[in-house]
């Protein structure tokens, strides 16, 4: 409700990614042409059948994939990580429009409901950013993104479950190894007895080399978390 009542005292008068003059708001925060170029990029290549990462040169696995299986059981996204798709990402973390994660998630949550192999979730689960961005940005913009997919679905989220316990560099511009160097033992369950046996819809907003994904779904299954499966709104391209 608050939402919208935002968009009637604030209309946006202009597309968020090409700044196309016209009315729109949470629940339509870009154009239709913006739109309709997001749905082709959707198609534009294969994926990998497990990560989700973008396959131009076609094939089922990434390279990553094929050597080293990651320990969830599927990622997917909802398209490349391209324009629209990149831009609508810095928007939402970089200018702080929140009011994004509202079609953002909704886009997302439909994502998942598409795929049959995410099967039965039981707990909504946000990544941590760092502390640094924390209080950078003043919100985490997984967290928005998970609470319009809880909304969506109808499934419960939890914020607090994944902790950070180490505050890590930016993942920006580092290499496949210096992001899993840099991520390590980052994460840590803070209430173990809420992932137990549960299955996990694990949130993030980008998957690259998905380090972040791998490192945080290693300590849910620790926690004795039973499946978990991961989401995000972009995906970078695999080899």
């Amino acid at each position: 409700m608050l939402d919208l009542i935002l968009d009637v005292l604030f209309p946006q008068e202009a597309c968020c990614v090409c700044h196309k003059r016209g009315r729109f708001s949470s629940r339509r925060p870009w154009c239709e042409d913006c739109e309709a170029n997001m749905l082709v990029l959707q198609c534009s290549c294969s994926t990998c059948d497990i990560c989700g990462k973008y396959l131009p040169d076609g094939g089922s696995l990434c390279l990553d994939c094929q050597h080293e299986l990651p320990r969830f059981d599927i990622a997917r996204a909802v398209g490349p990580y391209e324009e629209p798709y990149r831009i609508t990402t810095k928007v939402l973390k970089f200018m702080g429009r929140k009011n994004l994660s509202i079609r953002m998630g909704d886009m997302m949550a439909d994502k998942v409901r598409r795929e049959p192999r995410y099967k039965k979730i039981d707990l909504i689960v946000p990544v941590p950013i760092s502390w640094s961005s924390l209080q950078q940005r003043g919100f985490n913009q997984t967290e928005l993104l998970a609470r319009q997919i809880s909304k969506r679905l109808g499934i419960p989220y939890d914020c607090g479950v994944i902790c950070r316990v180490k505050d890590t560099p930016s993942q920006t511009g580092l290499s496949k190894e210096e992001r899993e160097r840099n991520l390590l033992s980052a994460f840590a369950i803070k209430h173990p007895h809420k992932v137990k046996g549960r299955h996990i819809l694990l949130v993030d907003d980008v998957y690259t080399t998905g380090s972040t994904s791998r490192e945080c779904t290693k300590v849910l299954l620790e926690a004795g978390a039973a499946r978990v499966c991961v989401i995000t709104w972009a995906s970078g391209k695999g080899l």
